[in-house]
C-alpha cells in the first residue's frame, strides 16, 4: 500500500510566491502591448486574467492584492500612457485614483467568494466554479469601472472636445452609450478570455497547489 508523502511546504509561502509571480505578470503586461490592446478609441485589457487566476486558485487575500496591483498600475497609465485617463487626472486626481483602484479591488476579491461558494458543494461544482468566477472578474471590473467613470466624469464626455474628438465625434450623454462605446465587443472578449484561458490555467494550478500544500 502506497501513501502520498505529505508536503512540508508552508501554504502561506506557496500562496505568496504564486501571488508575487502573478503580480509581476500584471506589471509586465501593463508596459507591453498585451496588457492594454487599443481597439478604436478605447482599450481592451487582458490584465483581468492574472487577477482571475490568483482569485480562483489562491483565494480572496491574493485576489485583493492582485486587484490592488492592477488598480495601481491602471492609475499609473493615466500619467501619459492613457489619453482619456490623463484627461480625467487633470480634472480630479483623487477621483481618478478611486475609479482606477476600487473596481479592481472588488474584481479580485468577490470572485474568490463566488468560487468558494460554488466549489465547496463538490468536485463537479468546482469545474463550474472556475469559469463562472473567471467571468465575474471581467464583469465586475467592467461594470464598476465604467459606472465609476460615469459617476465621476460623466459630464466631461459632453464638454471636453478632446474626448469627443478621440471618440470620433461621438457625444456620450448617458451611461448606456458609455457602456456601448467602452465595453461592447471588448467586454465580451475579456469575459471569453477569462473563461477559456483562465479555466485552462486554473485547473492544473489548483491541482499543483493542493499537492504542494
Amino acid at each position: 500500500m502506497s501513501t502520498r508523502r505529505k508536503s512540508t511546504i508552508n501554504p502561506t509561502v506557496v500562496e505568496m510566491t504564486m501571488t508575487a509571480v502573478l503580480a509581476a505578470l500584471i506589471i509586465l503586461m501593463t508596459f507591453t502591448p498585451i496588457g492594454y490592446i487599443p481597439i478604436g478609441p478605447v482599450k481592451m485589457t487582458l490584465i483581468t486574467l492574472p487577477v482571475a487566476v490568483g482569485s480562483i486558485v489562491l483565494g480572496k487575500r491574493s485576489g485583493l492584492i492582485l486587484g490592488a496591483v492592477f488598480g495601481l498600475t491602471s492609475f499609473y497609465t493615466c500619467f501619459g500612457m492613457d489619453f482619456i485617463g490623463n484627461i480625467f487626472l487633470g480634472y480630479n486626481p483623487f477621483l481618478t485614483f478611486v475609479m482606477c483602484v476600487v473596481p479592481r479591488l472588488a474584481c479580485g476579491f468577490f470572485p474568490a467568494l463566488i468560487y468558494d461558494a460554488i466549489s465547496k458543494k463538490g468536485t463537479k461544482r468546482t469545474m463550474v466554479a472556475i469559469p463562472v468566477a473567471g467571468a465575474c472578474v471581467a464583469i465586475i471590473n467592467t461594470v464598476l469601472f465604467l459606472s465609476s467613470m460615469w459617476l465621476f466624469f460623466g459630464d466631461i464626455f459632453t464638454t471636453n472636445q478632446d474626448i469627443v474628438a478621440a471618440l470620433g465625434g461621438m457625444v456620450i450623454d448617458n451611461i448606456f452609450l458609455l457602456f456601448a462605446a467602452f465595453a461592447g465587443t471588448n467586454g465580451l472578449i475579456e469575459i471569453a478570455v477569462n473563461i477559456v484561458v483562465g479555466t485552462a490555467i486554473c485547473k492544473p494550478l489548483t491541482i499543483v497547489k493542493k499537492r504542494l500544500v
